[in-house]
């Protein structure tokens, strides 16, 4: 009975990563060998407290989870010893940004193997611009100030005229009232 106990936590297993790859909009790939288990910690209640996660994945269980969650095309990303940063939200930048601060600042040995964005693979340098991006909120307001600024400008032409009709009004007015 020992296989049917190995075979259940396998099953676990990937039902657990198919619903992560399923539901996350975003995943960050990362080479963890030769990390501590404190860091991976630090790392893990990094993520956890900006409502994101970090798996250590099995790659063999990973690309029958990705096949199950219908994103088959991600396949390839997992490839060696990895972990996957992941995150269900609108912001997809901040898992990439998160892991690339950590690295930089804790002078890790972690590094990104890519990672995938809705159902297409990324690759580094794509998740090293995904991690330059402004957040969601900051995007629609640059998008609405631009928008913003001809109309202001349309408002203030079309209003040039009936400003000056009213200043040469006023004007006559004066002039009429000091006689």
């Amino acid at each position: 009975m020992p296989n049917a106990k190995v075979r259940l936590k396998k099953s676990q297993a990937i039902d657990e990563l198919q619903k992560i790859i399923g539901e996350s909009s975003v995943a960050i790939i990362t080479n963890y060998r030769g990390i501590k288990t404190a860091e991976l910690t630090a790392l893990r209640v990094k993520l956890r407290n900006a409502k994101m996660g970090f798996k250590v994945v099995k790659n063999t269980l990973a690309r029958n989870a990705a096949g199950g969650a219908k994103k088959a095309a991600l396949k390839s990303v997992f490839d060696g010893p990895i972990a996957m940063a992941y995150g269900y939200g609108e912001d997809v930048a901040a898992p990439a940004k998160l892991i690339l601060d950590h690295i930089t600042s804790a002078k890790s040995t972690m590094t990104v193997a890519g990672g995938f964005l809705g159902d297409q693979p990324i690759t580094v340098p794509q998740v090293t611009e995904l991690s330059k991006m402004p957040p969601k909120k900051v995007v629609i307001g640059q998008v609405l100030g631009a928008l913003q600024g001809p109309l202001y400008g349309l408002v203030g032409v079309l209003n040039a005229p009936a400003a000056g009709l009213v200043g040469v009004l006023e004007a006559r007015i004066k002039q009429l009232e000091a006689k």
